[in-house]
């Protein structure tokens, strides 16, 4: 069934794209709304990277994952061996992807790069809603483990040798670079890598708006992450910041006074009932035994209340549930990016039916 109605929505597009003619290459007048997949079909695969792993989505041809089962993660993966060696082994709720690992990449590429970097006490799958859905619309996403504040480095395990963030996610676009070099390879000629777009979450949005002003970034596109800091900071590159209206990590208010300080254009999406945790999968992990945080908890962990807080807001009964936000920070990223790599002309700012939400540009 699933199958069936990626191939509808690839021929339709396909229709679409062939009724608009020249227009289709460099975009249209009318803007696209994107809160649903796209024609492709998202795959996965894992390099490494020093120490440190690397996780790249990519575009499939509908049909050519196979009989492959969804892709899976466990949270428990990026957990120091002494406090995975305390929890009972049936605390490792997985959480299922819309990827398919080690499936063919289409060939209808070059597609356009992103990077995602994860927050603070996270991992790399942090976002796979965000990150499958851009696969689906054909960008190739790249997001390395920033062991430096990961989940590991949170619980007592630093890397070796640590990195600083951006030389890390130039560490992930050279990767890419060379994963599309590589004779043979699963990505071999599918990534366009003279350009590229960054987005993170909470310190991963730091990272990108640091890595913003490197001069084959088109975009940068934090998530939950803000600075009440002056213009200085922010490069002159077009952005666009989102964010729930109940994050109690990073106030909403110092996410507005980014995107007022951040130079045009730019835009910003408050996303009503959204908190930290909004744009990643977190909330949705391990739902039925309360979250992964409280999992720890029950299994009689020393959680600490910095990872507490960090790991629940958001998650708490009065917020919005995961997947109408996800729609949402779904459809505003995805227009982002693709204005800003020139496949389309503007970024759609009505989302009928979907959950609330503010949106402003300058």
């Amino acid at each position: 069934m699933a199958r069936s109605i990626r191939l509808i929505v690839l021929l339709l597009a396909t229709a679409a794209l062939s009724a608009c003619g020249d227009d289709a290459t460099t975009g249209t007048d009318a803007t696209e709304v994107f809160r649903a997949p796209g024609p492709y079909v998202a795959g996965v695969t894992t390099v490494e990277f020093g120490e440190r792993d690397v996780e790249i989505w990519y575009p499939v041809d509908p049909g050519d994952q196979g009989s492959r089962p969804r892709d899976q993660y466990f949270i428990r993966d990026w957990l120091p061996d002494v406090i995975d060696a305390l929890l009972p082994a049936d605390a490792n709720p997985p959480f299922v992807t819309d990827a398919y690992r080690d499936a063919p990449a289409s060939d209808s590429g070059p597609f356009p790069l992103v990077v995602f970097a994860h927050g603070a006490a996270s991992f790399r799958m942090q976002s796979t809603f965000l990150t499958t859905h851009l696969a689906t619309w054909g960008f190739v996403v790249v997001s390395p483990d920033y062991l430096e504040r990961g989940l590991g480095n949170a619980l007592g395990q630093p890397p070796a040798e640590p990195l600083p963030d951006i030389e890390v996610t130039r560490g992930a676009v050279n990767l890419a670079k060379d994963e599309n070099a590589r004779s043979g390879g699963l990505l071999e000629g599918r990534i366009a890598a003279d350009r590229v777009a960054i987005t993170g979450h909470s310190a991963g949005g730091g990272s990108s708006f640091r890595f913003g002003g490197e001069p084959d970034v088109v975009t940068y596109i934090p998530l939950s992450a803000g600075s009440r800091a002056d213009a200085s900071e922010f490069p002159d590159t077009p952005s666009m910041w989102l964010t729930g209206d109940i994050d109690a990590v990073v106030s909403v208010e110092g996410v507005i006074a980014a995107f007022e300080a951040a130079p045009a254009p730019s835009r910003l999406v408050i996303v009503n009932g959204g908190g930290h945790l909004a744009p990643s999968d977190l909330c949705a992990i391990g739902a039925a035994g309360g979250g992964v945080v409280q999992i720890a908890i029950d299994a009689g962990l020393p959680v600490p209340e910095s990872l507490q807080r960090l790991g629940t807001d958001g998650c708490q009964d009065d917020a919005l549930d995961p997947e109408p936000g996800w729609e949402v920070f779904a459809h505003f990223v995805t227009a982002q990016l693709r204005w800003a790599f020139g496949l389309s002309d503007g970024v759609e700012s009505e989302l009928p039916g979907a959950t609330a939400y503010e949106y402003r540009e300058k």
